[in-house]
């Protein structure tokens, strides 16, 4: 592991020079993108394969890994300082409008224990910059966070700007004194009102809970808070598989006498890969497509042995029963989905309700399509009520929130549940809409 140190004006400067010139390398189309776009007070962001980056200069990955914060401002700096030039140095200025909320994205981090974690970071991992893959439990709503506030010195009248203190969840405390350089230090200030007195951005919460098909048995998946900000609020909903880029850092409440404090680790996302979007997008290769077509065409007198051989790699720890391997078999394959020219959609996707005695492979067979289904849940129907299976109410901070339950997590998937007979008549009742419509509609009272 890196050690972390505070870099001084020399580090940062050399950070300056290294991401200018990179972003003039690989990203001036992006750049320009931005440029033609008319809304100036919009936020954008330019996604950097951190790897590319790397390797183009190892001594960046030192100094961004472990003084995230210190160094992500500086990229931020940059990419306003080349749009800037840019846009003086074209000769197309009537088109372009300069942009200032500009982001560098980071994604793509080297493959290895200490950067690219499929479980939670503790309390040695703060202030690191990595990335955790999971799955979103929660989505708060999208508020208005002020984020900088003005102050004017009541003594010697000078104004400046205080910004609201991220580990105490942005409560935006009093300056304790002046930071006029002619030495002022007076205690007493007055908020200033007016147009640029405060500095708003979007704020957004969501909850990341570790992926269960990657954890050992008899482990209780964790979950963490996520803070979205500018351009990323509203980027994944409940149930996405996700790969968040981020600082690991730390906040607590506001002080108070006699009580304990309560800290919690939480990480400030720079960057949300959503995963499970790659679903929609072809993933076939020349080389698959081509395997294919050579095994269907030297069983093309032949398809039924074809299909046989195909049917003997499907759960191979259950020997025989061919039919209903067939049956699990086009329950993964699917169906293609009709949309009518009037809005209505008719579902491709099929269900399947396994019936044999005790001790016939039916949970062996629920197993293996949750192993090998990239977005599946296997949950029990013994105590599973419509709120597990559905969606669940669940007030936070104050506000009510909504949690995805097995069929939202789902999504795109297969949910599997064992032991369908114990589930009581009124909850069966609640997943009629999803299998029918592939939809849940909520009222909570």
């Amino acid at each position: 592991m890196l050690k972390s140190r505070i870099l001084d004006r020399k580090d940062l400067d050399y950070c300056y020079a290294v991401f200018k010139s990179y972003i003039v390398a690989h990203h001036s189309d992006d750049v320009v993108e931005i440029l033609l776009f008319t809304d100036c007070g919009r936020h954008y962001c330019i996604i950097i394969n951190a790897m590319a980056l790397f390797e183009d200069n190892m001594q960046i990955s030192e100094l961004l890994l472990s003084n995230p914060l210190q160094v992500l401002p500086v990229l931020d700096k940059a990419l306003a300082s080349v749009c800037s030039e840019m846009h003086k140095g074209n000769g197309h200025q009537e088109v372009m409008q300069p942009k200032k909320n500009i982001h560098g994205r980071l994604t793509g981090l080297p493959v290895c224990a200490e950067l690219t974690r499929t479980k939670l970071p503790r309390t040695r991992d703060l202030g690191w910059f990595l990335s955790v893959t999971g799955t979103i439990i929660r989505t708060s709503l999208v508020k208005l966070l002020e984020s900088k506030k003005q102050y004017t010195c009541n003594k010697c009248k000078h104004v400046f700007m205080q910004e609201a203190d991220f580990e105490q969840f942005y409560t935006a405390s009093k300056p304790g004194r002046c930071p006029n350089p002619e030495l002022c230090n007076s205690v007493k200030f007055t908020v200033s009102s007016g147009k640029g007195s405060t500095v708003c951005r979007d704020y957004q919460e969501v909850k990341l809970q570790e992926q269960v098909q990657k954890l050992a048995i008899g482990t209780i998946p964790r979950s963490m808070a996520i803070v979205l900000q500018d351009d990323l609020v509203d980027c994944c909903k409940p149930g996405d598989d996700v790969t968040v880029f981020g600082i690991v850092r730390r906040r607590w409440r506001p002080l108070n006498a006699d009580t304990r404090v309560d800290i919690e680790i939480v990480i400030e996302a720079n960057y949300v890969q959503v995963n499970n979007e790659q679903r929609t997008k072809s993933s076939i290769t020349e080389e698959l497509r081509q395997e294919f077509e050579n095994f269907w065409s030297k069983s093309c007198t032949t398809p039924l042995t074809a299909r046989n051989k195909i049917l003997a790699s499907v759960c191979p720890q259950v020997y025989g029963l061919y039919l209903v391997k067939l049956a699990v078999t086009l329950v993964l394959v699917g169906g293609v989905q009709r949309h009518a020219e009037n809005g209505t959609r008719i579902r491709g996707e099929s269900h399947m309700l396994l019936v044999g005695d005790p001790g016939t492979g039916k949970s062996q067979f629920l197993k293996y399509v949750a192993k090998i289904v990239g977005r599946s849940i296997l949950t029990t129907g013994i105590g599973s009520t419509s709120a597990g299976l559905t969606v669940t109410a669940v007030k936070d901070s104050g506000e009510w929130q909504l949690e995805a339950g097995a069929l939202v997590l789902a999504d795109g998937g297969v949910c599997c549940i064992d032991e369908f007979s114990s589930i009581r008549e009124h909850d069966k009742a609640s997943i009629h809409e999803a299998m029918e419509q592939q939809t849940l509609s909520v009222a909570k009272a």
